[in-house]
């Protein structure tokens, strides 16, 4: 009788969701998503990788996954939404919920990876922070891990928003934060967070391109616009502050171009278009076009392009976060002119902390003072810069086998974070 020789098991595959506001036409969330997800594919080629975003036709044909909506009630036929109004949204939640459910049904991991997922910034109740609690909930319900992977926190100002927040972050099996201040936000509120992680944020540790220098007597500086109408960006009020801001950045335009410096118009999202050509016409109607014509913009569809950009100058000057994080990473001492405490806090771990303002109280003389102190130390601060960037990939590294050994613990049945040697203490420490 001729004996078959026993075969092991095939190898089940991981099955990873990846969880955030992608595809809606921002660069650094889009960039956030494409960090993890290159890394996974490097480290774990056989995973089977779902991305649940806004846009999943754009994720489809820009990274090559598979993509599932957020939010499928929002799509439903006219009458079906004319019903979910008639009865107080209630059957569009309950169908969100099911199709939660059913997505992460039989998965191992959904990983949110960096971008300010935990703030309303422009947002209410009933967008994201419900959201991000429902499909938290599904991924508990179905036995999937749940990790938050160098996101940043807060501020979260209506209430229900950040009831739905927290209870979403206390589902998670791990939760890292890219700076201090998120930490300690939702620690003031309620949430236990001295075993949680400080990790840079992920797009430091995202593929740049190669570094030239601009070989120019004048500077080239990077200025990155926004379409900035306040946190929640609603009613005449926002629009005063829109317009405040764009005619502070345009005088600050006007005295660079005066001296000769050259600019290049930054931006970190698609509706920040709006905003470059605004301050365009606008530095026109003050110097006329000659004077303009010193003002370089160039379309960008992702922070790749947005770093080929910011590689032709020497300072950059900017609001959005991505802005200042990719300028950081091409080594550029920058200003950041920001809306939220996460700017500053990247801004103070390079040694840069004094040079922050903010969007909807700073001056252009303020900014010219800073902007003339920061060329006279420019050569210092590059150095510096640089050395602290190359710290936050090494921490990224630590964290990524942090992640690894979190799948492998749930595809063997166990649920903790194993001990992972040369995790930073920086990592490690908890919130006193």
């Amino acid at each position: 009788m001729i004996r078959r020789k026993a075969t092991a098991a095939p190898k089940r595959r991981p099955r990873i969701v990846l969880f955030g506001l992608f595809g809606a036409g921002n660069f650094g969330n889009d960039g956030s998503l494409e960090t993890v997800l290159e890394m996974l594919r490097q480290k774990l080629p056989e995973a089977e990788i779902l991305c649940v975003c806004a846009n999943p036709g754009l994720i489809e044909d820009e990274f090559g996954i598979a993509a599932v909506l957020i939010r499928i009630a929002a799509k439903a036929p006219y009458l079906v939404r004319k019903l979910d109004r008639l009865f107080l949204t209630l059957p569009g939640r309950l169908v969100d919920l099911a199709h939660a459910l059913r997505t992460m049904w039989g998965t191992d991991i959904m990983l949110m990876p960096g971008t300010g997922i935990l703030d309303d910034f422009g947002d209410r109740p009933n967008g994201m922070p419900l959201y991000i609690y429902l499909w938290c909930l599904s991924a508990r319900l179905a036995g999937s891990c749940i990790a938050y992977v160098s996101v940043g926190a807060g501020p979260i100002n209506h209430p229900l928003s950040r009831w739905f927040m927290l209870s979403a972050a206390r589902l998670a099996h791990y939760r890292s934060f890219r700076d201090e201040n998120s930490r300690n936000y939702l620690a003031k509120h309620g949430l236990d967070t001295r075993s949680d992680a400080l990790c840079p944020d992920v797009v430091f540790s995202l593929a740049a391109p190669a570094e030239t220098k601009p070989q120019n007597t004048h500077l080239t500086v990077g200025l990155g616009v926004m379409d900035y109408h306040g946190w929640y960006g609603r009613g005449e009020a926002g629009n005063d502050i829109y317009r405040r801001y764009i005619e502070k950045l345009a005088d600050f335009a006007v005295h660079l171009t005066g001296n000769g410096h050259r600019i290049r118009l930054l931006i970190g999202q698609n509706s920040d278009e709006n905003a470059a050509m605004d301050l365009m016409r606008l530095v026109s109607r003050k110097v006329g076009e000659r004077r303009a014509g010193l003002i370089a913009m160039q379309r960008c569809s992702s922070l790749h392009d947005l770093m080929d950009e910011i590689v032709r100058t020497d300072i950059v000057v900017a609001t959005r976060y991505h802005n200042i994080i990719c300028a950081l990473k091409m080594g550029r001492p920058s200003i950041s002119i920001e809306y939220a405490a996460k700017n500053t806090a990247v801004m103070n771990a390079v040694g840069l902390g004094e040079f922050c303002e903010h969007a909807e109280t700073f001056s252009t003389a303020g900014l010219i003072q800073k902007f003339d102190r920061l060329t006279k130390e420019r050569s210092r601060h590059e150095a510096q810069i640089r050395s602290k960037v190359a710290e936050f990939g090494n921490e990224l590294e630590a964290q990524n086998a942090v992640l690894l050994s979190l799948i492998a613990g749930k595809m063997r049945g166990k649920w903790s974070v194993e001990p992972v040697s040369g995790l930073p203490e920086r990592a490690r420490e908890p919130t006193p």
